[in-house]
C-alpha cells in the first residue's frame, strides 16, 4: 500500500508525526500510513438484542442439508423439499443453491470428543463441491449457505446450559465465507432446541430474511448480535514470583510477548510449550549471515520439486526454531523465569504429562495456532480439520488436565483462549478453518464456564505489529489496523488480571478490503469511531443486485419525495426531482466499491463526460439504479457509471478516474472575477431550487453538512461540495431540453467544503480558505 496518506477531516490516529497527513478526495477512502499500520484498539463486548425479522427478500431455490444426526438432517430435509448429506448418505453431485448445516447439531458434546472431525470434513466437501459455482456467481440473490448452531438460542452469551459448543466451528467457517465468495447469502442460526418441526419453521422463515449474520431464537424470540464500548476492568487478581503461568504455543510471537510481560512485571514463573524438542544442531544457534548461506545451500541441494518443496517446509520448521532459541536465550541474558517444555497441546497424553511435571499452574493460556492462508477449494478436508484442532482440541486437552485433580481446579485464577477477529467478524481470505477453530474457542470458554465455573476468559485480537501468525502481513493490514505490542502485553495482563469470564474483542480502525455483505452482517456493530465512515460507505449501496470483485457493482436505492431534507429541495418541472449533486454522491459512492485487485490506495482524480437527463431526475418511482464497471486504462484504474430511474430512463452517466496521488486543478486568477447573482430559478427553465439546504447563490456558498442533506443517524459524508455543483448548474442558464452535461469535474482534498465559487477559464473554481480546491468544466445545455 503506497502513496499518499489518506485520513478523514478532522479524524487523527497513528504514531506521533502521523497528524500531518492529506485528507482523502472522497471522505471514506481511508488508508493508514505507509510507514505505520498501527492503531490503538477499543475494548467491546457482544450482547444479544432483541431483533425483528425484515422484510423477506428469498435467495435460494435448492437445499441441501447437511448434518452428523442422519434422522434430524432426513426429517428436516423433507420438511424443507432438500437433498440430504449425512452418515452413509453423502451425494457425489448436486447442483445446490443452498446449503443448510446442521453440523453437530442433535450430537451431545463430550470433551474432547471427536465426532467433529468428520462433521467438519463433510462440509469442506460440499461447500468445495460448490464453490466454483458459487464464485463465478455475479447475482446477489442465488446461493446461501446456514451454519445452525444449539448453543441455547443466544449465540453462548448467557449463563445457561450449551448442549454443543462445538457450533462456533461452524459459526466461524460461515462467517468468513463471504471474503471468498462476496455473492453468498450467510447466517448463523442459533436454536435452543433442536426439534425438527420447530427448526423447520425457522429456517423457512430465515431462508427468505438476509439481514445480519448471527441470529438466535430463545423462547421463540429472534435476538441478534450487537457490539459496545467496555472499559477496561479493574484488577481483581494478582500473580506474584510463586505463581506458574503455562502459555501453550508461546515460545514465538504474541505468547512469548505475553511470557516477557509476565515474568517482568510479576516475577511469576512462565512456561511456554512448542511441539518439539530443541534439537542439539549446529543451525539452531549460527548467526543470522552463516544461517543464511546455510539455507542456500540446502536450497541448491535440491533437486526435484518435491525435494525442493521439502526442503522449504522444513528450513521453515528451523526458522521458527531459531527463534524460539533466541527468545530464551535473550530471556536467559534478561534474568526472567521463561523455560520451555516440548508439548503438542493436541495430544491428551502429551498435555497430561506437562502437569504431571509442572506445579498446578496459577494461570493457563491457551495461545497455540497453525494458520496456512489459502483459499477453501485448495485446502483438503483434513487440512482444514488439522488448522481447527489445534484450537479445539488444544483446548479439551488443557481443560481436562486442570480439571483432572481437585488440587489444579484450585490453583487455576484464570483459563485464558486466545482468539481472533478472524473468528468474531470474519477472516482475510484464506482463513476460513483459522476462523472456524478460533471462534470454537469463544463457545467453548462460554461452555466451559457454564458447565464446570472455570473462569475462562477468551480474548479477540486482531494483527499484532509484525508479530505471530501473520502468513501475508501486506494482505492483513488492508483489513483492520494493527496492535502495538506493548499496547497489546499491557491490554492482555489487564484482562487476566481483572479474573474476567466471557469473550473480549479488541479492534482498531477498519481498512478498505470490504464487501459489500460484511456491512449488512454486523449492522448492529456499535460505539466505534469507523461507524460514520461504514454507514455512509452503504447509505448509497441500497440493495445489491450483482457484484463482481474488482470488476462491477449494480444497486438500486429508493428516493423518496420529501423524506430527506435534500430531496425536498428541488424541482424538475415543478415536480420534485433528485439533485445533480446527489446523483454525482451516488455515482462516486457506487463506484468506489469498484477498485482494482489488491484494494491499492487511491484518490477520485476527475470525473469525466457527465450526462445528466433532468425528466430521469423526477422522483416518481423512487427506485434508482446504480451500474458501475472498472477498467485499467491508460490514464488509471477507470471506472463506468450509470444511473437509470424505475422507468428504465437513464438519469445520468459518467466516468470516473482514480489514481494514487492527490489531483491537480487550475489555479484562481490573481482577481478572481465575481460570481453570479443570487438567482431561484429561470423564468422559462425547468430546473429550479427552493434553497432549503442547497442555496441559491454562488458567492458566498452556504455551508452544507452532511446531517443538512439526510436525517439518518450516520448521513453520508459528502466528497464534492453540492452547494457549489448545483450553483454551477444555476449558472448555465435554463434548461430546455433533456440534457444537461458537465464536461469534468476536479476535486482535492477538502473539495467537501467550498465557500465561495468563481468563474475561471474553461468553467468554475471553487475554493476553500483561498485555496482551490474544486474544478468544474463546461457545464452546458443539452438539446
Amino acid at each position: 500500500m503506497t502513496g499518499t496518506v489518506v485520513r478523514p477531516p478532522g479524524v487523527s490516529g497513528g504514531p506521533a508525526g502521523a497528524d500531518t497527513a492529506v485528507a482523502a478526495v472522497r471522505p471514506h477512502l481511508v488508508s493508514f500510513e505507509t510507514g505505520s499500520f498501527v492503531r490503538p484498539v477499543r475494548r467491546m463486548v457482544w450482547e444479544p438484542v432483541p431483533h425483528p425479522l425484515p422484510p423477506p427478500s428469498p435467495v435460494a431455490r435448492r437445499l441441501l442439508v447437511v448434518g452428523s444426526d442422519t434422522d434430524l438432517a432426513v426429517r428436516l430435509a423433507s420438511r424443507l423439499g432438500a437433498d440430504v448429506c449425512a452418515p452413509g448418505r453423502e451425494p457425489e453431485h448436486g447442483d445446490w443453491d443452498g446449503i443448510v448445516d446442521l453440523n453437530v447439531t442433535g450430537v451431545p458434546y463430550r470433551l474432547g470428543g471427536g465426532e467433529w472431525r468428520d462433521a467438519l470434513a463433510r462440509t469442506t466437501r460440499v461447500v468445495r463441491r460448490r464453490y466454483a459455482s458459487w464464485q463465478a456467481e455475479s447475482r446477489a440473490d442465488r446461493c446461501c449457505y446456514v451454519a445452525v448452531t444449539h448453543l441455547g438460542g443466544l449465540m453462548g452469551y448467557d449463563d445457561g446450559p450449551i448442549e454443543t459448543p462445538l457450533g462456533g466451528i461452524w459459526a466461524g467457517f460461515a462467517k468468513c465465507l463471504p471474503r471468498e465468495l462476496p455473492n453468498l447469502a450467510v447466517k448463523v442460526l442459533d436454536v435452543d432446541s433442536a426439534d425438527p418441526d420447530g427448526l423447520a419453521g425457522l429456517l423457512e422463515s430465515e431462508l427468505a430474511a438476509w439481514d445480519l449474520f448471527e441470529i438466535g431464537y430463545r423462547r421463540g424470540v429472534r435476538h441478534a448480535l450487537t457490539a459496545l464500548p467496555s472499559p477496561e476492568p479493574p484488577p481483581r487478581l494478582d500473580l506474584d514470583t510463586g505463581d506458574l503461568v503455562l502459555i501453550s504455543g508461546g515460545a514465538r510471537g504474541v505468547g512469548f510477548a505475553l511470557a516477557r510481560g509476565l515474568a517482568e512485571r510479576f516475577g511469576c514463573r512462565v512456561v511456554v510449550t512448542g511441539r518439539d524438542e530443541l534439537p542439539a544442531a549446529d543451525w539452531l544457534t549460527l548467526p543470522d549471515d552463516r544461517y543464511d548461506a546455510h539455507r542456500r545451500a540446502r536450497i541448491a541441494a535440491a533437486r526435484t520439486a518435491d525435494a525442493l518443496r521439502e526442503t522449504r517446509a522444513a528450513l521453515k520448521r528451523e526458522s521458527e526454531l531459531r527463534q524460539v532459541a533466541a527468545n530464551l536465550a535473550a530471556a536467559e541474558r534478561d534474568g526472567l523465569r521463561i523455560a520451555y517444555e516440548a508439548c503438542d497441546c493436541v495430544r491428551q497424553e502429551q498435555v497430561d504429562a506437562l502437569f504431571a511435571r509442572l506445579p498446578a499452574p496459577a494461570a493457563v493460556v491457551h495461545n497455540a495456532g497453525i494458520d496456512l492462508p489459502t483459499r477453501l477449494d485448495r485446502k483438503t478436508p483434513e487440512e482444514v480439520v488439522r488448522t481447527v484442532e489445534v484450537k479445539v482440541s488444544g483446548f479439551a486437552s488443557l481443560t481436562r488436565a486442570v480439571l483432572a485433580t481437585p488440587e489444579r481446579r484450585a490453583a487455576l485464577k484464570v483459563f485464558c483462549n486466545v482468539g481472533s477477529l478472524a473468528g468474531r467478524m470474519g477472516g482475510m481470505i484464506g482463513q476460513i478453518d483459522y476462523a472456524a477453530g478460533n471462534e470454537a474457542l469463544s463457545r467453548l470458554g462460554f461452555w466451559a464456564r457454564n458447565t464446570y465455573g472455570l473462569p475462562t476468559q477468551t480474548l479477540c485480537w486482531p494483527t499484532w505489529e509484525r508479530l505471530g501468525v501473520i502468513a501475508n502481513y501486506d494482505a492483513a493490514v488492508r483489513y483492520v489496523s494493527t496492535l502495538d505490542p506493548a499496547e497489546g502485553v499491557r491490554r492482555w495482563i489487564d484482562e487476566l488480571r481483572s479474573g474476567g469470564t466471557g469473550e473480549v474483542m479488541f479492534i482498531g480502525q477498519v481498512g478498505g478490503a470490504l464487501v459489500p455483505t460484511q456491512l449488512r452482517g454486523f449492522w448492529l456493530f456499535t460505539g466505534h469511531p469507523d461507524l460514520p465512515r461504514l454507514h455512509g460507505l452503504a447509505h448509497f449501496l441500497g440493495e445489491v443486485e450483482d457484484f463482481l470483485p474488482f470488476r462491477s457493482l449494480r444497486g438500486s436505492i429508493v428516493h423518496r419525495p420529501g423524506s430527506h431534507p435534500c430531496l425536498a429541495d428541488f424541482t424538475v418541472d415543478g415536480r420534485p426531482a433528485l439533485p445533480v449533486s446527489v446523483l454525482l454522491e451516488q455515482a462516486c459512492s457506487v463506484a468506489d466499491w469498484v477498485v482494482p485487485p489488491g484494494w491499492p490506495l487511491q484518490h477520485l482524480a476527475s470525473v469525466h463526460d457527465i450526462r445528466i437527463h433532468p425528466s430521469a431526475l423526477i422522483l416518481d418511482g423512487g427506485r434508482f439504479t446504480t451500474s458501475a464497471v472498472g477498467e485499467m486504462t491508460e490514464e488509471g484504474w477507470t471506472v463506468h457509471v450509470t444511473i437509470t430511474a424505475a422507468d428504465g430512463a437513464v438519469a445520468g452517466s459518467m466516468r470516473l478516474l482514480y489514481q494514487p496521488e492527490p489531483p491537480e486543478i487550475p489555479p484562481l486568477p490573481p482577481t478572481p472575477a465575481p460570481a453570479p447573482p443570487a438567482v431561484k430559478t429561470y423564468d422559462g427553465g425547468r430546473l429550479a431550487w427552493s434553497g432549503l439546504v442547497l442555496g441559491t447563490a454562488a458567492d458566498p456558498l452556504p455551508v452544507v453538512t452532511a446531517a443538512d442533506l439526510w436525517t439518518t443517524p450516520f448521513p453520508p459524508a459528502h466528497g464534492i461540495a453540492p452547494a457549489a455543483l448545483e450553483a454551477a448548474v444555476r449558472a448555465a442558464g435554463p434548461v430546455t431540453g433533456d440534457l444537461l452535461t458537465i464536461d469534468r469535474i476536479v476535486p482535492r482534498p477538502g473539495a467537501q467544503h467550498v465557500d465561495r465559487l468563481l468563474p475561471v477559464e474553461g468553467g468554475w473554481a471553487g475554493s476553500r480558505a483561498g485555496e482551490p480546491v474544486l474544478f468544474i468544466a463546461r457545464v452546458e445545455r443539452g438539446s
